[in-house]
């Protein structure tokens, strides 16, 4: 959350502010609304990736920069190591 915050990925200001709700509170403490408003209008497709779009298993917030903004690929830990694994070894 630090991270989209300082990085100003949010397109919508009541969904910046539920992001700091999050960061004081855990997102334990968010409403239904609250989530479907921070999904649906602050973390777009392109800043929010529920699941792995090769195991369709759940991406972990913890991951979930890495699969969009350093990988660019929308995959696990897992998966993602092992797409590089094989593109490796087709140049070898």
């Amino acid at each position: 959350m630090k991270e989209l915050i300082s990085e100003n990925r949010f397109d919508d200001g009541e969904a910046l502010e539920i992001s700091l709700l999050i960061i004081k509170n855990g997102p334990e403490s968010l409403s239904d609304k609250q989530w479907c408003v921070f999904l649906e209008n602050g973390i777009l497709r392109d800043k929010y990736v529920d699941k792995c779009e090769r195991c369709f298993e759940h991406i972990p917030w913890s991951n979930m920069y890495s699969a969009i903004f350093i990988n660019k690929d929308y995959l696990c830990a897992n998966c993602s190591y092992f797409e590089n694994k094989v593109t490796l070894h087709k140049y070898l």
